[in-house]
């Protein structure tokens, strides 16, 4: 077994160390082992003391059977031996004795199984042992329907004290990161304190006059309701009440009521002095004790308040500071809005930081610097290749020196128009005088080509510099609007979660429900529960609906770790009906056009077509590309025209190496209000029929991954559509050496019935034409959604 095991290597090792040191140190680990040995067999022997009904004492079985099969459990059974010998003497006590040593017996037998680790498995097993033993020595007296009662109840106790006495001993044995206690293991702490003054109240001083037990459970309920408010008091005064009056064997709970009522009322005072606690839980309890004088209450009852209120006003303030922090109520919205305040505010600074070394970065990028490339050097430098041991040198570049620059800076403008320079630019005086003249020609021309090629090589460092330096703007700009987006505050609406909450409990569905409005002002309603079925027909949606005195969209769904979780939001008053036709350029198998179509949470509809250069594998390539990183930044929530911004950059920075470009046409329509706006980079024009008139919107910026520079930001239009509206989006390949009127002719003449066959009969080439480019195109008509 594990646990005999691991018990024989320790002996061994400290026979070992013994023999070679000739003592044993006891180090810090064995010291808080023997600590808890110590709690556990202090704990096991007051629990056996615990007695209800008049001769019942389950508790300490209940210790053992929470102690598993370790030096734990065996601290625990030698103390409820001694506790069961102690307080109910020999032949009582043998029962609950027999029945500890086999509840350890079986700890200690399953230790290594499977089943040993259930949480039931033990409470049952302990409860069941103690049925078999107390049957035994309880059969000899009969089994009257008390007798038969109170057994029950017994083992009842047993198996519950095994259960939250083993959650009670959690935060020592598994203890959480944070430090802090969970409402079940504060509870578990509450009963096996509870059970433990149960034993104490039999503990008498000054004669009969106090109780031990009853002074600390006084003392216990002035803390807590000083520290906890009215809830806590009377909560804990309630149950100290009941495990005095089972400790005394009353069936009157007058305790319970004068120890509920003493800390309701010193519940009142929370956040007063502690001597104003003091005098509210003492007052309370005269005031019970004086009513209830006839029902049976002690006056020793008031001996012990008093007692436990002299204790209580010698507690140590930082006592009471760390009483007031565990029973403090949990706060988990008022910690989430500051942690997303937390996280609000470091991205305004991140967003701050990133703006500030843009502008560093972009004030220093536009310093002119050293001018190494005037062309009025190339010619110096060819002459200290070719003129230095010429024997006209002294005559061309000191007697004739300006007959020489005027000749040269004749030829310099040809020159640098060409790219080279040819016998001809320069004056006939000089290319006959010079006696190296070719020679001189070729050095000028290889200086020149350095010259270009240093020229060119600043000038795409200085593009690649300040296209980084702008993705930093961009990068600020997003998360400035991250932190904007965090800012704006969720309205809830109580009045339509309470009827939610209403329904689901009519539905006999276990589930939790929140309805709110999002920052654009529309209603969400998120239910989480354990089985959400009922909820996904067409049929609850529409009555969901009618509850909310909204139209729902088909639920989003999701999971909340084990629960289900749905979410119903607005649905929007517009929809739109799309159709979509593509042709590839004769003689290719795949088409340089893409498209994508998607919608966001919040309602916004976006639709993309990109034109990727040429044709073919290569140019699908590219528009797949941008419309890929598109999506994503887009259903992201990031804003459109950054997103275009930002995709520009990229393309501009990729293309480098790799060549090729993309054109960008981008419709972005709320469903909600049917304003929109065109995007575009370099598109062909998009056409907007309303009523019987068409319009086009046409743009000037280059494709994306072809403008660079601070003004590379793309054509945007604003609309505002109506149900009816027809918008459609077309590539390069349909209006190219084309006039447009027959599109517009055919806009015109469309009934509305089917945006595909409109989108097919503009992609079809015309009589005598062929396909020399992809074509596509999107006929979007926008409608009044249908209830």
């Amino acid at each position: 077994m594990a646990a005999k095991t691991a018990l024989k290597v320790k002996a061994a090792r400290l026979r070992e160390e013994m023999t070679r040191t000739g003592r044993v140190v006891l180090r810090a680990p064995a010291l808080v082992r023997g600590a808890e040995c110590a709690i556990r067999f202090s704990l096991g022997a007051v629990l056996a003391g615990a007695e209800i009904f008049g001769g019942y004492a389950p508790f300490g079985l209940s210790m053992v059977g929470c102690s598993g099969s370790g030096l734990d459990g065996f601290a625990a059974l030698i103390g409820a031996c001694l506790g069961y010998l102690s307080f109910r003497g020999l032949t009582e006590g043998l029962r609950y004795v027999a029945a500890a040593m086999l509840i350890f017996s079986v700890s200690f037998a399953f230790f290594d199984i499977r089943l040993y680790r259930k949480s039931w498995f033990m409470p049952l097993v302990s409860a069941l042992l103690s049925g078999a033993t107390g049957f035994v020595y309880l059969g000899k007296g009969g089994w009257a329907p008390p007798t038969v009662i109170f057994f029950a109840t017994e083992l009842l106790l047993t198996a519950a004290g095994v259960y939250f006495y083993r959650i009670a001993f959690s935060p020592w044995t598994n203890p959480r990161e944070d430090g802090g206690l969970t409402p079940r293991q504060l509870t578990s702490l509450l009963i096996l304190g509870g059970t433990v003054l149960i034993s104490l109240a039999q503990l008498q001083l000054l004669g009969e006059s106090l109780s031990a037990g009853r002074v600390l459970a006084a003392l216990a309920v002035m803390v807590c309701a000083s520290q906890g408010g009215l809830g806590v008091g009377a909560a804990v005064g309630v149950a100290a009440g009941i495990c005095m009056d089972l400790a005394a064997g009353e069936s009157v709970f007058s305790c319970t009521v004068a120890y509920g009522f003493a800390g309701l009322m010193t519940g009142v005072f929370k956040g007063q002095s502690k001597t104003a606690c003091a005098v509210a839980y003492v007052l309370s309890n005269a005031v019970t004790v004086l009513w209830a004088w006839d029902g049976g209450l002690r006056l020793s009852l008031l001996y012990e308040v008093f007692s436990a209120s002299v204790l209580f006003l010698l507690l140590p303030d930082r006592l009471l500071r760390k009483a007031a922090a565990r029973l403090s109520q949990e706060r988990g919205d008022d910690t989430g809005d500051r942690a997303a305040a937390y996280v609000r505010e470091r991205l305004r600074e991140t967003a701050g930081a990133f703006r500030e070394l843009y502008e560093t970065m972009k004030g220093a990028f536009r310093r002119p610097g050293p001018n190494d490339g005037d062309m009025s050097a190339i010619f110096d430098r060819a002459a200290d290749k070719v003129c230095r041991r010429c024997a006209l040198r002294d005559a061309c570049w000191q007697r004739d020196y300006t007959s020489t620059f005027n000749a040269l800076n004749d030829a310099l403008p040809a020159m640098t128009d060409r790219g080279r320079g040819e016998p001809g630019d320069f004056p006939q005086h000089f290319s006959t005088r010079c006696l190296h003249f070719p020679a001189f020609l070729a050095a000028a021309n290889e200086e020149l080509t350095a010259v270009l090629c240093r020229r060119q090589y600043k000038s795409r460092l200085q593009e690649n510099r300040s296209a980084v330096c702008r993705q930093y703007g961009e990068l600020s700009a997003l998360l400035g609007a991250a932190a904007a987006e965090l800012s704006a505050e969720l309205t809830p609406d109580p009045t339509r979660e309470k009827r939610l909450r209403q329904h689901l409990t009519a539905l006999a569905l276990e589930a939790e429900a929140w309805v709110y409005y999002d920052e654009a002002g529309h209603l969400r309603a998120e239910i989480e529960g354990p089985d959400l079925s009922a909820l996904r027909t067409d049929r609850e949606r529409a009555a969901l609906s009618d509850l909310l005195g909204l139209a729902l969209r088909e639920p989003e769904e999701g999971e909340a770790g084990e629960l289900e979780r749905l979410v119903f939001t607005q649905a929007e008053p517009l929809q739109a009906v799309m159709g979509v036709a593509a042709r590839q350029k004769d003689g290719e198998t795949v088409s340089g056009d893409a498209g994508a179509l998607f919608k966001t949470d919040s309602g916004m509809l976006y639709i993309l077509l990109c034109d990727g250069m040429g044709s073919g594998v290569a140019a699908s390539r590219e528009s797949k590309l941008a419309i890929r990183l598109l999506e994503r930044f887009l259903k992201a929530g990031v804003d459109p025209e950054s997103a275009l911004k930002t995709l520009n950059s990229a393309l501009a920075l990729r293309n480098e190496e790799e060549g090729g470009f993309t054109t960008v046409d981008l419709l972005r329509l709320d469903l909600f209000t049917g304003e929109g706006a065109l995007y575009k980079f370099g598109a062909a024009p998009t056409y907007i029929r309303r009523g019987g008139s068409v319009s086009r919107v046409t743009g000037c910026a280059l494709p994306a991954g072809l403008s660079t520079g601070e003004r590379a930001a793309p054509d945007v239009s604003r609309l505002q559509l109506e149900p009816g509206d027809v918008v459609v989006l077309v590539s390069d390949g349909v209006t190219d050496r084309r006039d447009d009127q027959w599109l517009r002719a055919a806009l015109s003449a469309f009934n509305g019935e089917s945006p595909k066959d409109l989108a097919r009969t503009l992609v079809s080439p015309g009589e005598g034409e062929t396909a020399d480019d992809d074509r596509t195109a999107l006929v979007v008509r926008v409608d009044r959604r249908q209830a």
